[in-house]
């Protein structure tokens, strides 16, 4: 629609309102040449097609638009195959320089192809989703990189997606599969299902010293070993990122690394996890599982101002499991390997169930020397209730509380100790934030309830009787922290429902 459009559907408009009369049409955007209706109608019939005529091969502009699936297949077509550009055949275009920018929520209808195959054929340039949101992603790979981008060597940002994202292969995860060094992934939420095998995870499978940042996944989480909430395996940085969603692994086995709420596997000695947290459930049969990360094995690699609520159930544990390896849980990191790794001013409050050796901050730490007399593992805490010690194993096989490095605290201190953990922290006795009363992060946001379905990814039916349960009360001060608390983010059953309808 041009600008003029716009400005009669605006007098017309004006007088309509003056004369008392309702207005018939809306409009969103000068530069759409449909209107809502016209839009869906449109979108359902070109879902089969490849749009790339927003691309003009020789006229290159700085800056794309891209409003529906269609347009959106026509990028996975522009970068995922070679073409002729007038010039030279066999050509690729990778977009490095380049934005797309998303004006609308897109609901795609049928199987999704990632965007960027391979190192040789990567997507380079930004992805703006623009706070919309993408639909019904279905990815459904045999072996390859699976995600809304396979391999990324770019920059997604402002993007939510809903969806499920499938591999009967390695690397695995709702925004890219896999993540070269200069890739960025930031501000973006994800409450879509993700099922791999080896490297999985809620936002990216692997990591390979690119940048997550300022990411939250809701989904829930599914893969063999290095499965984690936001990344399956990390070599590079996760900052104030966040995992709602369960975390499943399933094989136990010599070398089969970890599960964690936040990360699977941390091993680059640049490999950082900052001002993150979890407070998902995590059922893993790894031999290392931690509420942050489940394995870290290089000097130098950080786990700083983090926290975990979730539960951690650890199945198959050595009792069961044919080849009799023992399975380690912590709080925040299930097997540290080396001296070296840095654990800082991070907190667990999250159960920890059935694992063979179990460890409040760490479940095994090899490390030869004293804790008091090294700087690397410093001022984290867990409850005293757990009966544990701060970490399950030292390198001599035996459990140890090392003074300020692994701190046992009552529950109500460390509900109002916000303080003792660090300037990173607030807190949130009213669970405002979804914590269950513990301290947050400063960055984090409440939970309103627009959050809350996200919490739990309920669906629209159930959150629509929710709220006219809240309505109809209106003496309850808390809403947002009744509903996390009433539910499970495993479930929405019908009986739950009916529960929360009796009170």
């Amino acid at each position: 629609m041009k600008r003029i459009d716009v400005l009669r559907a605006f007098v017309l408009s004006a007088i309509a309102v003056f004369i008392g009369c309702t207005p018939v049409f809306a409009v969103d955007y000068y530069d759409d040449e449909y209107s809502d209706s016209e839009y869906e109608e449109y979108e359902e019939f070109e879902e089969y097609n490849f749009d790339t005529s927003w691309f003009e091969e020789h006229q290159m502009a700085d800056e794309y638009i891209i409003s529906n699936s269609s347009q959106l297949k026509g990028l996975v077509k522009l970068v995922n195959e070679a073409h002729y550009d007038g010039f030279n055949a066999n050509q690729y275009e990778d977009f490095k320089g380049k934005t797309i920018k998303l004006t609308r929520d897109i609901t795609l209808q049928e199987n999704f192809t990632p965007i960027g195959r391979s190192e040789e054929i990567p997507f380079r340039g930004t992805f703006d989703g623009n706070g919309h949101e993408i639909k019904g992603l279905n990815v459904s790979e045999n072996g390859g990189y699976a995600g809304l981008f396979g391999y990324l060597d770019g920059t997604v940002k402002n993007l939510e997606i809903e969806g499920t994202v499938k591999s009967s292969g390695p690397v695995c995860g709702a925004f890219a599969g896999y993540m070269m060094e200069n890739a960025l992934i930031w501000n973006c939420t994800s409450c879509a299902e993700v099922t791999g095998k080896a490297k999985t995870g809620g936002i990216t499978g692997h990591n390979d010293g690119g940048t997550v940042a300022r990411c939250v996944n809701y989904g829930n989480v599914k893969g063999t070993m290095k499965v984690g909430g936001v990344v399956g395996e990390n070599w590079g940085t996760v900052q104030r990122c966040g995992n709602r969603g369960e975390v499943i692994s399933s094989v136990r086995g010599a070398t089969t690394y970890g599960t964690g709420g936040v990360c699977g596997r941390s091993v680059s000695q640049k490999s950082l996890i900052d001002r993150s947290f979890n407070t998902g459930r995590i059922i893993s049969g790894t031999e290392g599982t931690g509420g942050i990360c489940g394995y870290m094995n290089a000097s130098g690699s950080e786990i700083i101002s983090s926290y975990n609520t979730g539960q951690i159930t650890v199945k198959n544990n050595s009792v069961i499991n044919t080849d009799n390896i023992r399975g380690f849980a912590g709080g925040i990191v299930g097997i540290a390997g080396v001296k070296g790794v840095i654990i800082a001013e991070c907190y667990n409050a999250g159960q920890i169930d059935n694992s063979d050796i179990s460890g409040g901050i760490i479940g095994c730490y090899l490390n030869e020397s004293k804790l008091e007399e090294e700087p690397y593992i410093r001022n984290n805490f867990y409850l005293s209730s757990s009966g544990l010690r701060g970490v399950g194993s030292d390198n001599a096989g035996k459990p140890q509380n090392y003074g300020e490095g692994t701190q046992k605290i009552a529950q109500a201190a460390l509900i109002n100790g916000s303080s003792k953990l660090g300037s990173a922290y607030m807190e949130d006795s009213q669970s405002y934030y979804g914590a269950d009363g513990y301290p947050v992060l400063k960055w984090q946001k409440k939970l309103g309830k627009v959050e809350s379905k996200r919490l739990t990814c309920i669906p629209e039916n159930v959150q629509e009787e929710l709220d006219r349960y809240i309505e109809k009360n209106p003496q309850n001060e808390r809403p947002e922290a009744t509903v996390l608390m009433f539910f499970d983010h495993s479930s929405f059953s019908s009986r739950a429902i009916g529960d929360y309808n009796e009170k």
